[in-house]
C-alpha cells in the first residue's frame, strides 16, 4: 500500500504540474493497482437492493464493448483509430471530373451520369445554389475550392445525402448554408473534410452507419447543434472540429450528440428532450466505438458534448470550455466510455437559459442570481445514470458548478487522476458545490412530483465507485461529497487542498472506504511563543540576541570602569 500511495502521489504532482498525463499502454487496474469494480458485501441489504434494481450496470454488461476491451486506455484508442484509418477511402487514381454548373440540381444530374464507376468531381464554380438535394453514389468524392453551397430557408432537406448502403465517398474543402447539410444513412467508408457550416446542423448520422471520418470541420452559431449521431453508429473518427455558440438550449441542442433515441419520423425528433429519456433498458442499438478528440467545442447555449446512451467511445484531447451547461455529460445509460486528459474549463453559468427551459430541467424553482443566470449552476462534467465509465487525467477549471458529478445515479465509474481546480464559481446562499460529488437524486424526485419507480431511469444511490488519485484545489466548498446512501465507494490518495469547509463531507450513513488521502487543515492554527523559541529560527534568533546582549553589558562596565578610574 505504501509503494502503491507513492505512486499515485508522484502521478499527481506531475498531473499538477503538466495538466495532462498519459495512461500506461497496460490494463489501468493492474498499473495502478485499482480496486475490482466488484467491492459491495453481497450480503448487505442496501448494497444488494440498488444493485438488483440498478438498470446502468446491467446495460453496462450487455452492451458489446465492456471493461476488458477498454481497460487499457491508450491501447484502445489507438486500435480504434487505426481501424477506422485502414478502412477510409482514398482517391489518388480515380478519374477526375470538373464541374462548373451552378445549381445543386445540374451537379446531382453530373453524378449520376457517372455512376457506378470511382471518380473525383472537382467543383469549378464559387457558388452554387442548392435547389435539390445531391445523392452522393459510392465510390465518388466531391471536391470544392471552399466552394459555397447556399439553400433557401424553405429547403429542409439535406443538401448532400449518402443514402443507405453508400461505400466509399467524400466530401471536401466546401462550405455549406442550409437547415440541414449532410446525412448519413447506413453508408459506410465515408470523409467529410475542411467544410464550414451555416444554419440549422452540419451532420446527422444514422443507424448502420459505420467507418466515418469528420475532420476539420467548424460551425459557429447553429440552429440545433453541430453533430448528431443516432442509433447503431460505430467507428466514427471526429478530430479536429470547432463548433461553437450553438443556439440551442436543451440537452438535445449540445454542439456533438450522441443518442440512442428509438427511430422517430423527423430527424430532429431524436433530439428532443423526450427522446433522450427514454428507458435505459431493453438496449437500444446506440453509437459505440466512438473516437472524438482534438476538438474545441466552446460557448455553446447547451452542452459542449452530450453522450445519451453511447458506449465504448473515447473522449479525449478536446477543449471543452465556456458551454452554458455541461461541458460533457454523460447520461442515460452511458457505459463503459472513456474520457481521458480533456481541458473542461468554465462551463455551467446558466446565463442564457430562459425560463421555459429551467422548468424543463427542474430548476425554476430555484430563480436566478443578481447577474440573471440560473441559481442552480451545473459541473463541468456530469454523469447521470452512468456506470463503469473512466474518467482520467483531465484538467478541470473554473466551471461554475461541480468540478464532476455524478447525479442520479452513479455505479463503478472509475474518477481517476484529474486536476480539479477553482469550481464553485457559481457559489450562493442556495447552493455551494464540491470538486467531486457522488450524488443522489432526493431533491428532483420531490421537484418532480411523480413516482419515481416508474421513471425510465434509475434514481439509486451512488455504489461502487473508486475516486483516486486526483488533485482537487481551490475555494470547493469540500473536496468530495458523499450523498445520502452513498455505499462502499473509495476515496484514497487524493489530494485536496484550499477547500472552504472541509476536505470531505458525507451525508451517508453507510461504509464507504476513505484512506490515504491527503487533506489541507481547514485552519492552522496560531503557533505559541514557546513554539516560536522553539524552532530552529527561533533558536538562532535566540543565540543572536544574547550575543548582543553580552556585548552590550560587556561595552556598558568597561564604560562603567573608565569613568570610576577616571574619578579617582
Amino acid at each position: 500500500m505504501k509503494n502503491h500511495r507513492i505512486l499515485v502521489q508522484w502521478l499527481v504532482i506531475v498531473l499538477s504540474l503538466t495538466g495532462m498525463t498519459s495512461v500506461a499502454a497496460e490494463s489501468i487496474f493492474q498499473t495502478f493497482q485499482i480496486p475490482p469494480l466488484q467491492r459491495a458485501n453481497p450480503a448487505d441489504p442496501i448494497a444488494s437492493t440498488i444493485l438488483t434494481h440498478a438498470r446502468a450496470i446491467e446495460r453496462a454488461n450487455q452492451v458489446a464493448i465492456g471493461i476488458p476491451q477498454i481497460e487499457d486506455p491508450q491501447a484502445y484508442a489507438q486500435a480504434l483509430r487505426a481501424e477506422i484509418q485502414q478502412q477510409l477511402p482514398v482517391f489518388n487514381e480515380v478519374e477526375t471530373r470538373v464541374f462548373a454548373g451552378a445549381t445543386s440540381r445540374e451537379l446531382q444530374d453530373f453524378l449520376q451520369a457517372a455512376a457506378g464507376k470511382p471518380q473525383k468531381v472537382v467543383l469549378e464554380s464559387e457558388v452554387i445554389k442548392v435547389d435539390e438535394t445531391i445523392i452522393v453514389p459510392s465510390n465518388t468524392s466531391i471536391e470544392g475550392r471552399n466552394t459555397h453551397l447556399s439553400a433557401p430557408p424553405e429547403f429542409r432537406a439535406a443538401v448532400f445525402e449518402f443514402p443507405a448502403g453508400t461505400r466509399r465517398a467524400a466530401l471536401v474543402s466546401l462550405s455549406i448554408e442550409a437547415e440541414l447539410a449532410v446525412l448519413l444513412r447506413a453508408a459506410q467508408q465515408i470523409r467529410l473534410q475542411q467544410i464550414d457550416f451555416i444554419g440549422g446542423r452540419a451532420v446527422t448520422i444514422l443507424g448502420g452507419s459505420d467507418f466515418i471520418e469528420l475532420a476539420q470541420l467548424h460551425m459557429d452559431k447553429a440552429k440545433f447543434g453541430a453533430v448528431m449521431a443516432q442509433g447503431d453508429v460505430a467507428r466514427v473518427w471526429l478530430h479536429h472540429c470547432r463548433f461553437t455558440e450553438s443556439q440551442r438550449a436543451d440537452n438535445g441542442g449540445a454542439a456533438v450528440l450522441l443518442t440512442d433515441a428509438l427511430d422517430k419520423p423527423s430527424l430532429e425528433a431524436h433530439s428532443h428532450h423526450d427522446a433522450l429519456a427514454e428507458a435505459i433498458l431493453p438496449l437500444a442499438p446506440a453509437p459505440h466505438a466512438l473516437l472524438i478528440e482534438q476538438n474545441e467545442l466552446s460557448d455553446n447555449r447547451a452542452q459542449g458534448l452530450y453522450v445519451d446512451g453511447a458506449y465504448g467511445v473515447v473522449i479525449q484531447h478536446n477543449l471543452i470550455k465556456n458551454n452554458d451547461k455541461e461541458g460533457l455529460c454523460l447520461d442515460f445509460g452511458a457505459v463503459n466510455n472513456l474520457v481521458m486528459e480533456n481541458a473542461v474549463l468554465g462551463n455551467g453559468q446558466r446565463a442564457r437559459q430562459t425560463d421555459e427551459e429551467l422548468k424543463l430541467d427542474w430548476v425554476l424553482e430555484f430563480g436566478r442570481m443578481a447577474d440573471g443566470s440560473a441559481i442552480a449552476k451545473l459541473p463541468g462534467i456530469a454523469l447521470d445514470n452512468a456506470a463503469q465509465n473512466l474518467i482520467l487525467s483531465n484538467t478541470v477549471r473554473d466551471n461554475a458548478g461541480d468540478g464532476i458529478k455524478i447525479v442520479r445515479s452513479g455505479f463503478r465509474n472509475l474518477i481517476l487522476f484529474n486536476s480539479i481546480t477553482a469550481n464553485n464559481r457559481g457559489a450562493s446562499s442556495r447552493f455551494q458545490f464540491f470538486g467531486i460529488l457522488l450524488g443522489s437524486a432526493g431533491i428532483e424526485q420531490a421537484l418532480a412530483g411523480e413516482d419515481m419507480s416508474k421513471h425510465p431511469l434509475d434514481f439509486l444511490p451512488p455504489l461502487e465507485n473508486i475516486v483516486a488519485g486526483n488533485l482537487i484545489y481551490g475555494a470547493h466548498r469540500a473536496g468530495v461529497l458523499l450523498d445520502k446512501g452513498a455505499i462502499f465507494n473509495d476515496v484514497y490518495d487524493n489530494q485536496v487542498r484550499h477547500f472552504r469547509v472541509a476536505p470531505l463531507e458525507s451525508a451517508s450513513e453507510y461504509f464507504n472506504s476513505i484512506i490515504g488521502n491527503s487533506w489541507q487543515p481547514a485552519a492552522i492554527p496560531p503557533v505559541s511563543c514557546l513554539s516560536r523559541l522553539w524552532s530552529l529560527k527561533g533558536m538562532i534568533v535566540l543565540l543572536v540576541s544574547v550575543l548582543l546582549v553580552s556585548l552590550l553589558l560587556r561595552a556598558l562596565m568597561v564604560f562603567f570602569c573608565q569613568q570610576q578610574r577616571k574619578q579617582a
